[in-house]
């Protein structure tokens, strides 16, 4: 597979990703000469940025690209969450580390704000590596005002929270005791309070 360079921490990946696999940052591409790029337009050539494998904007009748606002795709982390997020009753726990536990597999994961879940890419890669059903990048954990979130970048075998499936790039509200299900790989989330001692080590 291609890859390209993300231009935000200059890391090379996956020329179909529609995130960086080190940064987390949303990819845009030439719709000309498929480079990625920041903004709207490509610095080489003037062309809209588009997502990857998105098709090229409309032109006009006199062939010249229409205003830019109309070629952007619009974000997708503004619109309104899944529906699981609405039905959840037990609030998100704003204090201490994350943690992933799988005891079927005997794997205990503790995760940071940015971590990447995947066989192939992100802290877990040795861990997770040998699920072949999970993808290389299957998704990565967030942390935002206090709130954990888990975003499926676009895996193939899908991630399930609580037995639905997410959608691709649409965070999802993580809160203790629930259940995080990546391909064939179940875990049950929980939160531990912090550790002053810094004694706690990550896996």
């Amino acid at each position: 597979m291609n890859s390209l360079q993300c231009p935000t921490c200059k890391q090379n990946i996956d020329s179909d990703s529609l995130f960086c696999d080190q940064c987390g940052e949303k990819i845009l591409i030439c719709s000309q000469c498929g480079r990625a790029g920041k903004g709207k337009r490509c610095v080489y050539d003037g062309k809209p940025l588009v997502e990857p494998g998105g098709s090229p904007p409309p032109t006009d009748v006199i062939g010249q690209q229409p205003p830019v606002p109309q070629p952007v795709p619009p974000q997708p982390v503004p619109q309104p969450a899944p529906q699981p997020v609405q039905q959840q009753s037990a609030p998100a726990v704003a204090s201490g580390k994350l943690k992933l536990t799988s005891n079927v597999h005997g794997i205990v994961i503790e995760t940071q704000d940015g971590d990447i879940l995947g066989r192939s890419k992100g802290t877990f890669a040795a861990v997770l590596g040998r699920f072949s059903y999970i993808s290389g990048s299957h998704c990565f954990i967030r942390k935002a005002g206090g709130v954990w979130t888990v975003v499926d970048n676009g895996s193939t075998n899908g991630t399930f929270y609580n037995g639905a499936k997410l959608n691709p790039n649409m965070p999802m509200v993580l809160t203790n005791g629930s259940k995080l299900k990546l391909a064939d790989v179940e875990f049950v989330v929980s939160f531990d309070e912090p550790n002053d001692s810094g004694a706690t080590d990550r896996l």
